[in-house]
């Protein structure tokens, strides 16, 4: 089996190639001088056995002459395949919440929950049980639970109780627009095979992020 010679420039009339295999044999580039050097289309050439190069400066085509360098035995020519460079994650905008401090945050949550049902304050008024409706089957899938937040919130429009603190409706559209802006980007590279899992993973986790933070605001109006 011969060696490869890789082409590591190439333009017209200059052509230099890499022999890696033969890094040092100076034999081996002593031959390849001796045998092309007859060539008629070789102007120049060049061997440094030490890097394992030749350059070869030429007036025809250099296919003939790498074709007869395959003829005589001395060595086959291959273009470097690109290297490609594993893809990196990119960084999530988000940093991971710890698992922990959430669920201490849902036990204080639950714990100003029974506070204010001993307060007599049980029932929000209808803007925050509509969007405890819309978050429990957008985002926990409780269709069940989501109709009795509904109900809750016809209960409180019925009594004129419709409306929350101004945070708190200024707080709710801009979740709903993250949400409607996470929808798009999860499809709107349709031919990807990663980035609908990878949208969806991050819609996953707005819609979290979310769900803390219009629980947490429900609980304190």
């Amino acid at each position: 089996m011969i060696p490869v010679a890789f082409i590591e420039h190439q333009i017209s009339g200059r052509l230099r190639l890499r022999v890696p295999t033969r890094r040092g044999d100076v034999p081996f580039f002593q031959r390849i001088v001796a045998a092309l050097s007859k060539h008629p289309d070789i102007k120049e050439l060049k061997a440094t056995p030490l890097t394992g190069s030749i350059l070869i400066r030429h007036s025809g085509p250099a296919l003939a002459i790498t074709a007869e360098a395959v003829a005589q035995g001395l060595f086959e020519t291959k273009r470097h395949e690109p290297k490609t460079r594993p893809k990196q994650a990119r960084p999530s905008a988000t940093p991971p919440a710890d698992p922990e401090m959430l669920d201490t945050i849902a036990t204080g949550l639950c714990g100003l929950a029974f506070f204010q049902v001993a307060k007599g304050e049980a029932i929000g008024n209808a803007a925050e049980n509509f969007w405890n409706a819309y978050g429990s089957h957008r985002i926990l899938g409780r269709s069940g639970v989501a109709a009795g937040f509904a109900l809750l919130g016809f209960f409180q429009l019925l009594r004129g109780q419709f409306r929350g603190s101004a945070s708190s409706l200024l707080f709710y559209p801009l979740v709903t627009r993250h949400l409607a802006a996470s929808d798009r980007a999860a499809g709107a590279i349709p031919g990807k095979s990663e980035a609908p899992n990878g949208a969806a993973a991050k819609t996953a986790e707005a819609e979290g992020a979310a769900s803390n933070r219009a629980n947490g605001t429900a609980a304190c109006c």
